[in-house]
C-alpha cells in the first residue's frame, strides 16, 4: 500500500483508537492525514470534572512526529466534522496533498457523559451532539471523499460504530443512536459506490480501554482495575486494545478486502456470548494482550 494515502479522523487522544490506527497504515507504508477538532481532542465528562488529560502529550501534532520518526509520512489537520465546511476542508486538502485519496477512517466520535443517562434526564443538546459528530460527521467526510475515489476507481470507507449500535444499552439512547446509524449507513453507501471500486464497511467494537471506556466520576475508581476486571468476563478473558481495532481496519483498507463491504465487522471479545462461556480453571491465566 505504499502509494496510497488515508484520512483518520479522531486521532488527537494518547489513548484512542485514531492514534493506533495510524500507526498501524503508516507502517504497512500508508501517506496518513491524521485529524481532531483540537490538537488532543476533546475531552469527556469524566476527563473534564476528575481530571487525567495526558499534559506530555502534544496531540496530532505529537502522532505526525512519532510516525515521520519511524520513517513514515504524516500530516496532521484540525476541523470539526460535523460542519460542513470543515469536512470539506480536512478531504481536500488530503487529496491535494499527495494527489489522491484512498482511505477514509471514520473515527471521531462526540464527548460522552451527560448522554448516559436514563432518557428523562439526557440533556436534548447532548443528543443533538452525538448524532452531529458521530453520524452527521461521518456522512459529511464520506460525502466529500467519494468524489476522490470515484475518480481514481478505487477507496475504502471504514467507519467506526459501537457493539451499543447493534444491542439494547442502558443509559445510551443518544449514542446507541447515533452509532445505529453509522451501520445503516454503511450499508446504504455501499451499494451507491460498488461500481467504482469502493468499499465501505463498519467495525463495532465491544468494549476497548481508552479513555471513553470509563465513564463514572468518581475519582477514586481506578481505572487500570476496573478495565481488567470487565475484560475478565469477556470470553478472551480480557478487553479489547486500541491496537486490536487498527488491525481490523488494515485488513479492510486492503486490496484483500475488495470482495468484503457493506459488512459489519464485530470485534467484542466474544461479549455477546460470554455469559455462556465456561472458562477452565486457570484459564484466565493464559489471557494476554495479544
Amino acid at each position: 500500500m505504499t502509494t496510497r494515502v488515508a484520512l483518520i479522523t479522531g486521532c488527537g487522544k494518547r489513548d484512542g483508537m485514531g492514534r493506533a490506527i495510524a500507526n498501524t497504515l503508516a507502517a504497512s507504508g500508508v501517506a496518513v492525514v491524521v485529524t481532531d477538532k483540537q490538537p488532543t481532542g476533546v475531552l469527556n465528562r469524566r476527563q473534564e470534572v476528575v481530571g487525567g488529560a495526558d499534559e506530555s502529550w502534544g496531540g496530532v501534532d505529537s502522532l505526525v512526529e512519532e510516525i515521520t520518526g519511524l520513517g513514515g509520512t504524516a500530516l496532521s489537520q484540525l476541523g470539526d466534522i460535523s460542519v460542513a465546511e470543515d469536512a470539506q476542508r480536512m478531504v481536500d486538502t488530503a487529496a491535494a496533498w499527495r494527489g489522491r485519496l484512498d482511505i477514509l477512517v471514520n473515527v471521531a466520535g462526540a464527548p460522552q457523559g451527560l448522554d448516559r443517562q436514563d432518557i428523562e434526564d439526557v440533556p436534548i443538546e447532548a443528543f443533538d451532539r452525538q448524532i452531529a459528530v458521530n453520524l452527521r460527521g461521518t456522512f459529511l467526510m464520506s460525502r466529500f471523499a467519494v468524489p476522490h475515489m470515484r475518480a481514481q476507481r478505487w477507496g475504502r470507507i471504514i467507519n467506526i460504530s459501537s457493539q451499543a449500535g447493534q444491542v439494547a444499552a442502558a443509559m445510551s439512547t443518544a449514542y446507541s443512536a447515533s452509532k445505529a446509524g453509522i451501520l445503516g449507513f454503511t450499508r446504504a453507501l455501499s451499494a451507491d459506490v460498488a461500481p467504482w471500486g469502493i468499499t465501505v464497511n463498519a467495525i463495532a467494537p465491544g468494549m476497548v480501554a481508552t479513555s471513553r471506556a470509563m465513564l463514572s466520576l468518581d475519582p477514586n475508581v481506578n481505572v487500570d482495575a476496573e478495565i481488567k476486571r470487565r475484560g475478565s468476563r469477556l470470553a478472551v478473558g480480557r478487553s479489547g486494545y486500541p491496537e486490536d481495532i487498527a488491525a481490523a481496519v488494515a485488513y479492510l483498507a486492503s486490496d484483500g478486502a475488495g470482495y468484503m463491504t457493506g459488512q459489519t465487522l464485530v470485534l467484542d471479545g466474544g461479549g455477546s456470548g460470554s455469559m455462556f462461556a465456561k472458562k477452565p480453571p486457570g484459564a484466565e491465566n493464559h489471557a494476554g494482550r495479544g
